[in-house]
């Protein structure tokens, strides 16, 4: 998945979590995320994985798959984003975690055990095609099934945006990350 989907798709399941949990009043929870940071979170084990694994560990990996897309880094972003949110009040890095987790979810981490449960089966990463790492993004380009969740999550972006416009809060979600819905 790209940058559409993962944004998108990982907004849309913040925001629906955050509509439930109001209707069960829990409000504060609602008012204390930070969307920006769910949106950074969404793409975190992108940013870091595919330079990293990608292009510096070329030679070595060829894997744009690699530390943080680990069930271990997910665990230390939820303990750290703990830690943070009970000791100091603030509640952000939870808000990475999550979208970090939904990212793993949708990379489908779980079929990948060598790397999403690493360190569990050695403290090497599967080996990737340093050559072909490129034909795999022209694949993503080619291949229409990757459409559908690129799709999905543009028109979730779309209607985030329009549900901020709408309701005159794009200068909040830009000053503080929060969102007051209108479109119930």
């Amino acid at each position: 998945m790209l940058l559409l989907a993962h944004v998108g798709i990982t907004l849309g399941i913040t925001k629906g979590l955050a509509k439930i949990l109001s209707r069960r009043g829990i409000k504060k929870f609602t008012d204390l995320i930070d969307f920006r940071l769910v949106c950074l979170g969404s793409m975190l084990p992108d940013i870091i994985d595919k330079p990293l694994g990608g292009l510096v560990l070329k030679e070595t990996l060829g894997n744009g798959r690699i530390y943080s897309h680990t069930l271990l880094f997910l665990l230390f972003l939820i303990i750290s984003g703990i830690f943070v949110c009970f000791k100091y009040k603030r509640p952000g890095l939870l808000a990475v975690a999550e979208g970090n987790a939904v990212h793993c979810f949708l990379d489908g981490m779980w079929r990948f055990p060598e790397t999403f449960l690493w360190p569990v089966f050695g403290w090497g990463f599967p080996k990737g095609d340093p050559e072909n790492w490129l034909r795999l993004w022209v694949n993503l380009l080619t291949d229409p099934w990757y459409y559908v969740p690129e799709i999905l999550g543009g028109a979730i972006i779309m209607l985030f945006i329009a549900d901020l416009v709408l309701s005159k809060n794009l200068y909040c979600f830009i000053v503080n990350g929060r969102v007051k819905s209108t479109i119930t």
